[in-house]
């Protein structure tokens, strides 16, 4: 059968399943370890390596791209695995479909952004039949896949949702799975004008596009994104990438590149700090850690790069360190208000700190990505993880009143699983009005590619 007709035969035949994956977020790996490993063979068993937070990300050349889908930096750093991927004959003749319609759309005249977003995006019959293909591939090459997994996905903990997944085919069918939804989502809000899906944390005050999807200033600067991108379609050899670089161009376009700012940490804004760590008696502090939850410039009282209520926060939490309840201070909020800002929360409330109290900055821990209450959480939990933080020694989340009430609701719970997941955090008494007791969860190492400024 020639590998065209194959690619046609699998998108008809896969077809049916449209419609069948639950809509909750990542409800698609709820049979990740009974009805979905029923087609694999026992090939394909095997025991995921744990995280491991010595790990080392791989780099390409964008930042935001390694940060949203990492999954293709990887195949693209490991010569064994990018080979089988580009010689499979579904995978190949899907690619050279994909490079079709870029030629095409970029060869039209008068094209509008709706256009371009729907001819540069994976339909659901394709999503389903490259889910297919990329799990047949992994199944038929398991030995190369096993190695892989246990070097890179498990112990990077950015796919660690799927942790519990013993199938390797289903683990990175599943990943790819997310990397083809996340792709679209890009491409629909930043090009297409579609507002995400309430499983997403999309907030439209901040995350909003750029453009009005009928504007001209747009249509044309993807007329000129696509034109490049087709003049480069020749250097393509994986299926995804035609449709991953119009994503990440709309992105660049919309000039949204907060996922990829500040990386690695532990080499800039975090140096100090993770290089103290090691150094630190744990057992000496009643707690490991003071998170102090951001608050952006958002009224006319405020100053440019921090609000009155980011100094307020700031000034207590300040207070919690001096009491000597913890041997650090962290702040998480990132480039929020007004759009496009150039000031991050928790980098502004970070210096307020240094300059105003002195502290020295290997005590000062930042997450300068957040954007949510949710994710203010889960990416402070991260670097718990990351930095070797004891994850099993209580820490402390302090910030207003109202705020505070929230973090410890079942509004904050459902919405948490909802658009992340998981629920980022143990919580445990109440210190007070403002406090909190908690311990991060394992889950929120898993970078989320629904959420495109901030995985």
């Amino acid at each position: 059968m020639k590998a065209t007709t194959k690619i046609i035969h699998l998108f008809l035949t896969t077809s049916m399943f449209l419609g069948c994956y639950p809509p909750d977020k990542y409800s698609v790996s709820s049979d990740r370890t009974t009805s979905g490993d029923a087609g694999s063979t026992g090939k394909t068993a095997f025991t995921p390596s744990a995280f491991n937070k010595n790990y080392v990300f791989l780099e390409s050349d964008s930042k935001v791209k390694d940060r949203n889908f990492y999954w293709t930096t990887l195949v693209e750093k490991n010569a064994t695995i990018s080979a089988i991927i580009e010689n499979d004959e579904v995978l190949s003749a899907y690619l050279q479909t994909a490079k079709l319609r870029l030629n095409t759309i970029a060869n039209q005249s008068n094209v509008t952004a709706v256009e371009f977003a729907t001819a540069l995006k994976f339909s659901d019959n394709e999503k389903v039949a490259l889910s297919t293909a990329v799990k047949n591939v992994v199944a038929n090459n398991a030995t190369a896949f096993i190695d892989f997994s246990n070097a890179q996905i498990a112990p990077s903990g950015a796919f660690n949702i799927f942790k519990e997944v013993t199938k390797v085919d289903r683990l990175n069918q599943l990943i790819v799975d997310e990397m083809l939804m996340g792709i679209n989502q890009i491409i629909d809000t930043y090009a297409g004008g579609i507002k995400p899906p309430s499983t997403t944390p999309y907030d439209p005050l901040i995350d909003k596009p750029d453009y009005d999807v009928n504007s001209v200033e747009l249509k044309l600067l993807l007329q000129t994104l696509v034109t490049d991108l087709n003049s480069k379609k020749d250097q393509y050899k994986l299926f995804y990438q035609p449709f991953l670089n119009f994503a990440l161009g709309v992105l660049e376009i919309n000039k949204r590149d907060e996922a990829g700012k500040y990386f690695p940490m532990e080499n800039g804004v975090n140096k100090a700090v993770y290089e103290n760590i090691p150094t630190i008696k744990w057992s000496d502090y009643d707690y490991s850690v003071i998170v102090v939850l951001g608050d952006s410039p958002n009224s006319p009282s405020d100053l440019p790069n921090i609000s009155l209520g980011g100094m307020a926060r700031a000034d207590y939490g300040v207070a919690l360190y001096k009491q000597g309840k913890a041997p650090i201070i962290a702040f998480t909020g990132g480039h929020l208000f007004p759009i496009h800002t150039i000031y991050s929360e928790a980098i502004e409330m970070k210096k307020y700190v240094m300059e105003k109290y002195g502290i020295p900055e290997n005590r000062i821990l930042v997450d300068p990505h957040a954007r949510h209450t949710t994710s203010n959480m889960r990416n402070i939990g991260r670097l718990f993880f990351r930095y070797g933080i004891p994850t099993d020694k209580k820490a402390i989340v302090s910030t207003t009143l109202s705020q505070s009430k929230y973090v410890a609701s079942t509004t904050f719970m459902t919405r948490s699983q909802r658009e992340m997941g998981h629920i980022p955090m143990q919580l445990y008494n109440r210190l007070s009005d403002f406090d909190l007791e908690f311990t991060p969860k394992i889950e929120v190492l898993h970078l989320d590619s629904s959420d495109p400024l901030d995985p």
